[in-house]
């Protein structure tokens, strides 16, 4: 991801962070709560890449009225996410000339640029609702709890996107087929624990509200479901020197230490290793964006984290597929990041579930019907994913909570694992 923002209820500002690194996946999709190591495939964080013209099959063009999908997208202020909607728009290009659209009618996008307000996404949500949309295409929106009331109001299902916010999450109308802030962290965890072999960590968290929420809501409990004895230090947000933090955390000895701090990472792995750390170390996706990578050098070396898509190099087929689309149907600048990921991949699940059902019964109750019947439901560059509301305590819009391993390796973001790890089981809302 190129940029990130992690929303927790209660959350009345933005944690804005550096640029996050491409997402980077496996060749397969086999799934555990474990996962058996394999060698390692290096991320790719550009539009550059080879010709996969061919993986774009054979052309299906849509004809007729379009089937419209509204979106909100944060693409104002000082992080914006311009290319979560490029990379959805390539992707209904892409199934309105190879796929026939859905049930032979094209898709079009009507979408309104949000600034991470709740009162701008609210008055976005009435202008796209008066475009009579057949559905919203869930996007990367931390305005959205202002959005959802309005959803509600023209009985709307929300399927897809970025689940920033609660609102996401939890409604019983939306459908999403990722999990972050949670689900990433909680497999990291489950990760550690079976193939890393940690029995003792130090968590270092950013000391403000979304900080505490991800450092002592989600991480600290689920290492202590796992058995791992866990010690959290919090991180003042404007800290100039974190050598005592370092100290701190490298004082009970842990096995790993946790970095949870995204502005502040590339200083924490810095101030770790001037400390003599030994200890293995793992972070969130803002740990490897390219910058942080630069700034922290060789003291980001053996990172390990979590991501839910496969990366654009592993070669699988929907990796093909979506390098092809963009370099056909994306602007030149698109970054070809987990946002972007998320965007292409959400409109095409939407294809492959509403396609099916034609367009004349397209409503709420159809629609999410479609995604919450069956089980283990093909996931786009992702893990499969059921909607049954179980998947993720407190989070029943969650349809999957499996994510790959990723480690920074001679400076790069690589794969270090073929199978996905859930460690919904650690998570405990409240815990």
């Amino acid at each position: 991801m190129k940029s990130s923002i992690r929303w927790v209820p209660g959350l009345s500002a933005l944690v804005l962070t550096a640029a996050l690194a491409a997402g980077c996946g496996s060749d397969d999709k086999k799934s555990t709560d474990t996962a058996a190591a394999t060698p390692a495939a290096s991320t790719s964080t550009t539009a550059a890449a080879p010709d996969t013209s061919s993986a774009l099959g054979t052309a299906k063009k849509a004809t007729g009225t379009p089937v419209v999908l509204g979106l909100l997208n944060l693409e104002s202020g000082p992080v914006t996410f311009p290319e979560y909607r490029q990379a959805a728009e390539a992707a209904v290009k892409y199934v309105n000339d190879y796929k026939g659209g859905i049930g032979g009618h094209p898709v079009k996008i009507e979408a309104c640029a949000t600034d991470g307000q709740p009162s701008t996404s609210s008055r976005c949500a009435n202008q796209l609702v008066d475009k009579k949309p057949a559905m919203i295409l869930g996007g990367a929106d931390t305005g959205a709890p202002g959005a959802f009331p309005v959803y509600k109001r023209a009985s709307l299902a929300y399927v897809g996107g970025i689940p920033f916010t609660p609102a996401e999450s939890n409604s019983p109308d939306a459908i999403q087929f990722i999990s972050i802030s949670v689900g990433d962290n909680a497999a990291a965890v489950q990760y550690a624990k079976e193939k890393l072999g940690v029995k003792k960590a130090a968590v270092l968290y950013t000391d403000d509200t979304q900080g505490k929420f991800t450092g002592l809501g989600v991480i600290v409990p689920a290492m202590k479901a796992a058995g791992i004895d866990a010690k959290s230090i919090p991180v003042a947000p404007n800290a100039a020197d974190l050598s005592s933090v370092a100290a701190s955390a490298v004082s009970s000895s842990p096995d790993l230490i946790y970095v949870n701090s995204p502005n502040a990472c590339p200083a924490l792995l810095k101030a770790l290793k001037s400390v003599g750390s030994t200890a293995k170390i793992m972070g969130i996706d803002p740990c490897t964006s390219p910058p942080a990578l630069k700034t922290a050098g060789d003291a980001a070396e053996g990172l390990y984290f979590a991501q839910p898509f496969e990366s654009l190099d592993s070669g699988t087929a929907d990796a093909n597929l979506m390098l092809a689309a963009v370099q056909k149907y994306g602007p030149k600048d698109l970054a070809l990041d987990s946002i972007a990921q998320a965007g292409f991949a959400s409109v095409m699940n939407i294809q492959a579930k509403l396609d099916p059902l034609g367009v004349d019964g397209l409503n709420k109750a159809s629609i999410l019907k479609a995604f919450k019947t069956g089980t283990d439901n093909p996931g786009f560059l992702a893990h499969e994913y059921t909607c049954d509301g179980k998947q993720l305590a407190g989070n029943e819009s969650v349809c999957n909570t499996y994510q790959l391993i990723k480690q920074v390796k001679g400076g790069k973001v690589t794969t270090v694992d073929k199978t996905w790890v859930s460690g919904a089981s650690l998570y405990k809302p409240g815990a």
